[in-house]
């Protein structure tokens, strides 16, 4: 007993030293005197050390830059009868980048690119570039065609056509950021409408879904996410469709086709998608054919060219068209374009001065207040002007030049022209982010 009571007072003795210890407290320590004991403090790690400054990211290309690989050509597809769905080349989908800093990053989807095709060896080759000229990247394979890309509403869409497989001639699609085309339709007899036109013989639907093309004298429509297709309108064999284009606003659903009956008359037509309604807008007077036509931003009427001297505006609301412009002094081209900005209904043109000019861009100054008046317009570039698209918030213009350069200014000024490439463009569109 009396051991173990020792053993517990040795124990309380060390127990107490350490608590003392650990307090800091001065301690009389036999043999030793009265020492001070600091704290225990805890020991804080070094700093880690600095990473490595990282070297600055190398900015895109310019134009001249040599052309990125062709991206490669989808998988031969079924038969034209009812093509499965796993025959078709799905989109890929780009993975949203992670920031370095607290600023995000753009993805691929919101950047905007302006389409265009460029001859190679004698053929179009679809390209992308940055509306400020970098960037320029190749598409589809030099030796294969494509034509008339053109972007959906919502930017993230590529349409165009293309003969990429076996060499017959269908419509493909690509999204923005991807790698891969797929192929919405499988016809084994489909040409280029209209190989000279400016416009391209298929449109988008307001909401990004369907697209609206013409085939063998006839309106058609496929919807994206099954491939469903479906006849619109048809005409009779001995006429031709040489102009397409579906109202830009979600509540009109019409799409606007122009239907050419022999040299000199034709007819514009409305056809609703949805329950193929049909009906004749206008058609050709004594003014010569319907050369071009555009919706208004809000989708409520339509400009139209007919011959080389006026240009009217008409509605399915009212019965008899308005003069936009009546002068005989000036010649129209084959282009009327209205911005896509619902707030400015700005009108671009191609418009001689005379007979023997070229073409200058130009946009609707004063419009004709009736029959008597003339109208004028107001030019934004020098003559020499092929063909010209709006940047998607109407602020700007991209037009071509007779010898194939892309220009972009100012859309209401035609201040701040730049040039952007000089490798033969044609068939410019461009993109919202």
């Amino acid at each position: 007993m009396r051991e173990t009571l020792k053993s517990l007072s040795i124990f309380s003795a060390m127990l107490l030293l350490l608590l003392l210890i650990s307090s800091g407290c001065d301690v009389n320590i036999p043999g030793c005197g009265k020492r001070s004991l600091p704290f225990f403090k805890k020991i804080t790690p070094p700093p880690a050390a600095s990473p490595v400054a990282q070297a600055p990211a190398v900015s895109n290309p310019p134009a001249a830059a040599a052309p990125a690989p062709a991206v490669p050509l989808p998988a031969k597809p079924a038969p034209k009868t009812a093509p499965p769905l796993s025959m078709e080349m799905s989109l890929s989908k780009p993975q949203p980048s992670v920031p370095s800093t607290p600023t995000a990053t753009a993805t691929p989807l919101e950047v905007e690119k302006i389409a265009y095709t460029t001859l190679e060896k004698g053929k179009p080759t679809l390209w992308l570039m940055n509306p400020n000229g970098t960037d320029n990247t190749r598409l589809t394979a030099i030796g294969t065609g494509s034509w008339f890309p053109l972007w959906s509403p919502n930017g993230k869409l590529l349409a165009f056509l293309s003969n990429m497989n076996d060499g017959k001639v269908n419509l493909y699609l690509y999204q923005k950021g991807g790698k891969d085309f797929r192929q919405l339709t499988f016809f084994p007899d489909y040409s280029i409408p209209v190989p000279g036109g400016l416009k391209p013989p298929l449109t988008w639907s307001p909401k990004s879904d369907e697209i609206a093309f013409i085939y063998h004298r006839q309106v058609w429509k496929v919807t994206l996410d099954s491939t469903l297709q479906a006849t619109l309108a048809s005409v009779n064999p001995a006429y031709s469709i040489t102009g397409i284009d579906w109202a830009p606003h979600r509540d009109n659903r019409y799409v606007a086709f122009l239907v050419k009956q022999g040299d000199g008359f034709c007819t514009l037509n409305l056809v609703n998608p949805r329950l193929l309604d049909r009906l004749q807008l206008v058609q050709s007077t004594f003014d010569g054919p319907l050369v071009d036509f555009s919706w208004t931003a809000d989708a409520r009427k339509i400009a139209y060219l007919a011959g080389k001297h006026s240009i009217y505006l008409a509605s399915s609301e009212t019965s008899a068209p308005k003069a936009l412009l009546l002068n005989s002094s000036l010649e129209f081209g084959p282009l009327v374009s209205y911005s896509p900005s619902e707030s400015a209904s700005n009108l671009m043109l191609l418009v001689k001065e005379s007979p023997d000019s070229d073409y200058r861009l130009a946009l609707l100054d004063k419009a004709s207040k009736s029959d008597q008046e003339a109208g004028t317009v107001k030019f934004l570039t020098n003559p020499g002007v092929v063909n010209a698209v709006w940047s998607p918030d109407g602020s700007k213009i991209a037009y071509v030049t007779s010898n194939g350069d892309l220009w972009v200014m100012d859309a209401l000024t035609g201040a701040n022209k730049a040039r952007l490439s000089i490798s033969v463009i044609q068939s410019p569109s461009w993109s919202k982010k």
